[in-house]
């Protein structure tokens, strides 16, 4: 026996590593398939939600009118929220039911804080969003420079309620302002 392993080590060397080499072969194509197939989910998602940073800001412009622009109806904000609970990240969907539960709570607009909070949240989402498809940052304070005159005398109340929900939801800590 012994003289047979010596006679043929080379012989059963070279079956041992292509043995081998099927076995690295195979584990390594499963794990790129896998990788594939994750980055092709990846780039779905992302062409689904590509839109959303637009069609929110879009969302914020309409929920205060101005002109012969007309209010967003149920249908068209129940449909940007099914998009964002269908494709968002896990913060982006934490963000939006953080809204909704805003929007039942204070549904007769009465209480003008939690109307703050709720465009906070919207321009939060923005920045999730974006921040998901880009990794990118921007402040979300964007859409208040662009949108309200004196947004400097509102500022330090909108820089806190950003804050609070960004704690709150345990959002990128890199979102504060």
């Amino acid at each position: 026996m012994k003289h047979f392993f010596l006679n043929h080590f080379d012989t059963i060397l070279m079956v041992f590593i292509t043995i081998l080499g099927f076995i690295i072969t195979y584990f390594m194509t499963r794990k790129n398939f896998r990788d594939e197939v994750k980055k092709g989910k990846i780039t779905l998602n992302a062409e689904a939600i590509k839109s959303l940073p637009y069609e929110i800001c879009q969302m914020m412009n309409r929920m205060l009118p101005k002109g012969k622009q007309k209010l967003l109806s149920v249908d068209e904000y129940s449909e940007i929220l099914s998009k964002v609970l269908s494709y968002g990240s896990k913060d982006t969907v934490a963000i939006a039911i953080h809204m909704q539960q805003l929007s039942y709570s204070n549904a007769d607009g009465t209480n003008a804080e939690t109307g703050w909070e709720m465009i906070s949240s919207y321009s939060l989402l923005i920045t999730q969003i974006k921040y998901d498809l880009t990794s990118e940052i921007i402040s979300p304070e964007s859409w208040f420079y662009l949108k309200i005159s004196d947004y400097k005398k509102l500022q330090p109340q909108i820089k806190a309620t950003i804050n609070k929900v960004v704690n709150q939801l345990r959002l990128n800590k890199e979102f504060h302002v």
